[in-house]
Protein backbone atom coordinates (compact mmCIF):
# COMPACT_ATOMS: atom_id res chain seq x y z
CA UNK A 1 0.00 0.00 0.00
CA UNK A 2 1.44 3.42 -0.93
CA UNK A 3 0.23 6.32 0.75
CA UNK A 4 0.87 9.88 -0.77
CA UNK A 5 0.26 13.38 0.75
CA UNK A 6 -0.52 17.13 -0.18
CA UNK A 7 1.06 19.46 1.87
CA UNK A 8 1.81 23.30 1.51
CA UNK A 9 0.55 26.69 2.58
CA UNK A 10 -3.10 27.78 2.00
CA UNK A 11 -4.28 28.10 -1.33
CA UNK A 12 -1.69 25.81 -3.04
CA UNK A 13 -4.43 23.32 -4.74
CA UNK A 14 -3.81 20.39 -2.52
CA UNK A 15 -7.75 19.54 -1.80
CA UNK A 16 -8.00 19.59 -6.24
CA UNK A 17 -5.13 17.33 -6.14
CA UNK A 18 -6.12 14.88 -3.85
CA UNK A 19 -9.24 14.21 -5.78
CA UNK A 20 -7.32 13.48 -8.84
CA UNK A 21 -4.70 11.48 -7.50
CA UNK A 22 -8.02 9.40 -5.56
CA UNK A 23 -10.14 9.12 -8.79
CA UNK A 24 -6.94 8.49 -11.08
CA UNK A 25 -5.38 5.69 -9.27
CA UNK A 26 -9.04 4.50 -7.47
CA UNK A 27 -7.79 4.65 -4.11
CA UNK A 28 -9.77 6.54 -0.96
CA UNK A 29 -8.49 10.10 -0.02
CA UNK A 30 -8.84 11.90 3.62
CA UNK A 31 -9.79 15.55 3.45
CA UNK A 32 -8.48 17.69 5.87
CA UNK A 33 -9.65 17.70 9.18
CA UNK A 34 -8.65 21.51 10.06
CA UNK A 35 -10.77 22.81 7.90
CA UNK A 36 -13.73 21.12 9.59
CA UNK A 37 -12.72 21.86 12.87
CA UNK A 38 -12.33 25.42 12.32
CA UNK A 39 -15.50 26.43 10.18
CA UNK A 40 -17.03 27.63 13.71
CA UNK A 41 -14.60 30.62 12.97
CA UNK A 42 -12.96 32.72 16.05
CA UNK A 43 -9.24 32.39 16.99
CA UNK A 44 -7.62 29.49 17.88
CA UNK A 45 -4.80 28.17 20.15
CA UNK A 46 -2.74 25.09 20.70
CA UNK A 47 -5.67 23.25 22.50
CA UNK A 48 -7.68 23.55 19.07
CA UNK A 49 -4.22 22.94 17.03
CA UNK A 50 -3.57 19.94 19.72
CA UNK A 51 -7.24 18.18 18.92
CA UNK A 52 -6.80 18.57 15.03
CA UNK A 53 -3.79 16.80 14.98
CA UNK A 54 -5.62 14.13 17.14
CA UNK A 55 -8.16 14.09 14.65
CA UNK A 56 -6.54 13.85 11.62
CA UNK A 57 -4.36 10.94 13.11
CA UNK A 58 -7.52 9.41 14.14
CA UNK A 59 -8.75 9.42 10.42
CA UNK A 60 -5.83 9.00 9.03
CA UNK A 61 -5.36 5.21 10.95
CA UNK A 62 -8.85 4.65 9.85
CA UNK A 63 -8.26 5.27 6.77
CA UNK A 64 -5.40 3.22 6.21
CA UNK A 65 -6.28 0.27 7.79
CA UNK A 66 -9.01 -0.05 4.96
CA UNK A 67 -6.69 0.97 1.96
CA UNK A 68 -5.47 -2.06 1.06
CA UNK A 69 -4.22 -0.57 -2.40
CA UNK A 70 -3.68 2.99 -1.03
CA UNK A 71 -4.88 6.31 0.15
CA UNK A 72 -3.90 10.17 -0.50
CA UNK A 73 -3.87 12.84 2.63
CA UNK A 74 -4.95 16.01 1.82
CA UNK A 75 -2.15 16.97 4.97
CA UNK A 76 -0.95 15.41 7.85
CA UNK A 77 0.98 15.74 11.00
CA UNK A 78 3.57 17.58 8.86
CA UNK A 79 1.55 20.33 8.51
CA UNK A 80 0.94 20.47 11.99
CA UNK A 81 4.01 20.43 13.00
CA UNK A 82 4.87 23.55 10.25
CA UNK A 83 1.59 25.23 11.75
CA UNK A 84 2.62 24.88 15.44
CA UNK A 85 5.80 26.05 14.73
CA UNK A 86 4.73 29.48 12.72
CA UNK A 87 2.44 30.18 15.25
CA UNK A 88 3.07 28.97 18.90
CA UNK A 89 7.00 27.86 18.83
CA UNK A 90 8.29 23.90 19.32
CA UNK A 91 5.79 21.44 18.74
CA UNK A 92 5.32 19.48 21.65
CA UNK A 93 7.47 15.99 21.62
CA UNK A 94 4.21 13.97 21.56
CA UNK A 95 3.19 15.53 18.11
CA UNK A 96 6.65 15.28 16.88
CA UNK A 97 7.02 11.72 17.85
CA UNK A 98 3.52 10.55 16.26
CA UNK A 99 5.26 12.50 12.84
CA UNK A 100 8.00 10.29 13.34
CA UNK A 101 6.01 7.21 13.62
CA UNK A 102 3.96 7.90 10.44
CA UNK A 103 3.32 5.06 7.83
CA UNK A 104 5.98 6.03 4.98
CA UNK A 105 4.40 8.15 2.84
CA UNK A 106 5.93 10.56 -0.57
CA UNK A 107 4.66 14.23 0.09
CA UNK A 108 3.90 16.40 -3.09
CA UNK A 109 5.24 19.63 -1.54
CA UNK A 110 2.85 22.36 -3.52
CA UNK A 111 4.49 25.62 -4.93
CA UNK A 112 2.59 28.47 -3.55
CA UNK A 113 2.65 29.58 -7.41
CA UNK A 114 -1.74 30.05 -8.12
CA UNK A 115 -2.93 33.29 -6.82
CA UNK A 116 -4.03 33.36 -3.51
CA UNK A 117 -7.81 33.14 -3.03
CA UNK A 118 -10.06 34.45 -0.25
CA UNK A 119 -11.12 31.71 1.92
CA UNK A 120 -12.42 33.32 5.68
CA UNK A 121 -9.95 30.01 7.14
CA UNK A 122 -6.81 31.53 5.20
CA UNK A 123 -4.45 33.89 7.13
CA UNK A 124 -1.30 34.38 5.43
CA UNK A 125 -1.97 35.68 1.80
CA UNK A 126 1.71 37.40 1.63
CA UNK A 127 3.22 34.36 3.75
CA UNK A 128 3.42 31.91 1.58
CA UNK A 129 6.91 31.47 0.05
CA UNK A 130 8.40 32.11 3.56
CA UNK A 131 5.86 29.39 4.91
CA UNK A 132 6.80 26.55 1.65
CA UNK A 133 10.57 27.42 2.95
CA UNK A 134 9.55 25.92 6.39
CA UNK A 135 7.72 22.97 4.82
CA UNK A 136 11.20 22.27 2.39
CA UNK A 137 13.54 22.67 5.12
CA UNK A 138 11.31 19.99 7.34
CA UNK A 139 11.20 17.83 4.70
CA UNK A 140 14.66 17.78 3.74
CA UNK A 141 15.80 17.90 7.73
CA UNK A 142 13.74 14.59 7.99
CA UNK A 143 14.70 13.34 4.96
CA UNK A 144 11.41 12.41 3.69
CA UNK A 145 10.48 11.63 -0.35
CA UNK A 146 9.23 15.02 -1.61
CA UNK A 147 8.50 16.15 -4.94
CA UNK A 148 7.54 19.86 -5.96
CA UNK A 149 4.48 20.63 -7.61
CA UNK A 150 4.20 23.44 -9.42
CA UNK A 151 2.22 25.14 -12.69
CA UNK A 152 -1.42 25.44 -12.79
CA UNK A 153 -4.66 23.09 -13.94
CA UNK A 154 -3.62 19.50 -16.10
CA UNK A 155 0.02 20.75 -15.93
CA UNK A 156 -0.10 20.73 -11.90
CA UNK A 157 -2.22 17.56 -12.12
CA UNK A 158 -0.25 15.92 -14.62
CA UNK A 159 2.94 16.12 -12.16
CA UNK A 160 1.18 15.18 -9.08
CA UNK A 161 -0.12 11.65 -11.13
CA UNK A 162 4.01 10.85 -12.73
CA UNK A 163 4.91 11.71 -9.33
CA UNK A 164 2.50 9.11 -7.71
CA UNK A 165 2.70 6.21 -9.98
CA UNK A 166 5.57 4.54 -8.06
CA UNK A 167 3.62 5.23 -4.60
CA UNK A 168 -0.61 4.27 -6.29
CA UNK A 169 0.23 2.60 -9.43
Amino acid sequence: MGVVCAVGTESTGKTSLCTCLARRFGVPWLPEYAREYLQAGGPYDEGDVAAIAQEQMRREAELLAGAAEGAVLDTDLAVIVVWWQDKFGPAPAWIADAFAAQTPRLYLLCRPDLPWEFDPLRESPSDRWRLHENYQRLLTDRQLPFVEIAGRGEARHAQAVAAALPWLG
